[in-house]
């Protein structure tokens, strides 16, 4: 009884739900004689010809050019018809049609067809024009730019592609997901059953806890391997959680450059970016409730303290005061107060340190417009003045990937310093965990010196240099 009960209660809710459901604008017939006819609110009236045709139509029998759809606008507090480009395109002003928007369309070679903002009309009406747009250069040697989010990725790794495909370069230039058993990537071919291309050194296609997809597309675990945890006897992907515990992340953290044919190359377990590690063994991010009482955040490996902030305001650690968001506190011109969009809550929980973030952003990392007043940024701490724009230390800023803004060292004797030049005030220098591997010659350090900052390219990542030593030595570490 109480079963059928809950049945009734549930249907009962269900039309109750329905009846809740608003038609949409053009169901109106004051404004759309269409929507009297039966199922007419999926009809608009086209006044050229006075016929009714089915919303979001394109091709043969609809009214509109090809390439577009029919659809509804707002016209006062009515509703028109309007022919625009269907949802993933967007209209090029050289021929007027629509295309896929970040492929290449109608564009040159090289080139991708780009999206820009939507601009209304007074009617309402949103048109979508896209435009052709160059791929950004990519600052880590052998990487491609991806038009879909801005970002560069590795060549050959997954990237933003589904399971199963690698990032490589298509035939018109541009980044495209594929696999193949030819090739290239015939090398990445899972030679098993469903096929796909994936990465070497990953999970892969693999299903068997603690194998690792190996060159020779085999899937398998070797002691030799940095990747091969001891405890477990298993291999783990590097960069990942593996068998580490909260806040941690399993990556090698020796000089991979420095090692020989007799030492053994490890991963381990070590905190991530931002964590400290507590004393029960975990690692928690800074200024986050960590494994501190309620209404505490941790400041240090061993400190929890009181939230300093009410509601609405984020905590700078450096100035230690607390600024309200979307105010510019203790940031330059320009920025304003941002939440740390590093914490994830789900996993760090919450965050109450702020962040200067820019009110217009710019592509280069740390870079913001508006920006204009020497003074203002040098009086800022944490801050400083480059070329006429303002950036924050230990952020990319002008720096190159792999690279931050450090402050400059100023050394002992002042006059080492050559006479008639000045010192720069910042320099950029390679992230903790990264390694320079191009050094520059004599001459291209003496230009740099002359300039505001100095920076020498060819910071790398471990992950990277891991695979050089791995494909160095692929045939020693192989079963």
């Amino acid at each position: 009884m109480r079963i059928l009960l809950g049945c009734i209660i549930c249907l009962l809710s269900v039309v109750n739900a329905r009846t809740a459901i608003m038609p949409p604008p053009w169901a109106d017939p004051s404004s759309n004689p269409c929507a009297a006819q039966p199922r007419g609110w999926q009809l608009l009236y086209w006044p050229a010809d006075g016929k009714c045709y089915k919303i979001f139509q394109a091709g043969i029998g609809a009214p509109c050019p090809e390439t577009m759809e029919l659809g509804p606008a707002a016209d006062g507090g009515g509703t028109i018809a309007e022919c625009r480009c269907p949802p993933g395109t967007a209209q090029s002003p050289r021929d007027a049609l629509c295309h896929p928007i970040f492929t290449r369309a109608s564009c040159s070679e090289g080139q991708f067809f780009a999206p820009v903002p939507e601009t209304s009309n007074k009617l309402g009406s949103k048109r979508r024009w896209g435009v052709c747009r160059d791929p950004e250069p990519c600052d880590e040697r052998g990487e491609i730019y991806w038009p879909r989010d801005g970002k560069c990725y590795p060549r050959l790794s997954r990237g933003p592609c589904p399971r199963g495909e690698l990032l490589v370069v298509g035939e018109n230039g541009l980044a495209t997901c594929s696999c193949s058993t030819t090739g290239e990537l015939s090398r990445y071919h899972w030679l098993g059953n469903g096929g796909g291309c994936y990465e070497h050194y990953t999970k892969g296609p693999c299903s068997e806890s603690g194998e690792l997809f190996l060159p020779g597309g085999t899937c398998g675990c070797h002691s030799q391997l940095p990747h091969y945890h001891e405890p477990s006897e298993m291999c783990y992907q590097l960069g990942g959680v593996g068998p580490c515990s909260q806040g941690h992340h399993f990556v090698v953290t020796m000089d991979v450059r420095a090692s020989t044919q007799e030492d053994v190359v490890r991963a381990s377990c070590v905190c991530k970016s931002g964590h400290v590690l507590y004393k029960n063994g975990q690692c928690y991010r800074l200024h986050t409730r960590g494994p501190c009482e309620s209404g505490y955040m941790l400041i240090n490996s061993s400190t929890c303290v009181p939230v300093p902030c009410k509601r609405g305001r984020l905590y700078f650690p450096q100035e230690k005061t607390c600024y309200k968001i979307g105010t510019r506190g203790p940031c330059p011109n320009g920025q304003i107060v941002l939440y740390d969009y590093n914490v994830r809550p789900s996993l760090d929980g919450i965050g109450y340190n702020g962040v200067c973030g820019c009110t217009s952003v710019m592509r280069d990392a740390g870079k913001c417009v508006g920006v204009d007043s020497d003074n203002d940024c040098e009086s800022t701490p944490g801050m400083v003045m480059i070329n006429k724009t303002c950036y924050k230390l230990y952020t990319q800023g002008p720096c190159t990937a792999g690279e931050w803004l450090v402050a400059q060292r100023m050394p002992r004797n002042g006059r080492l310093w050559r006479e008639g030049k000045s010192r720069p005030k910042a320099r950029c220098e390679c992230r903790p965990g990264y390694k320079r591997t191009i050094e520059s010659s004599g001459e291209a350090l003496e230009e740099l010196e002359s300039n505001s900052l100095i920076s020498l390219n060819g910071c790398q990542p471990p992950a990277v240099s891991l695979a050089k030593f791995l494909n160095d030595n692929v045939k020693s570490i192989m079963i």
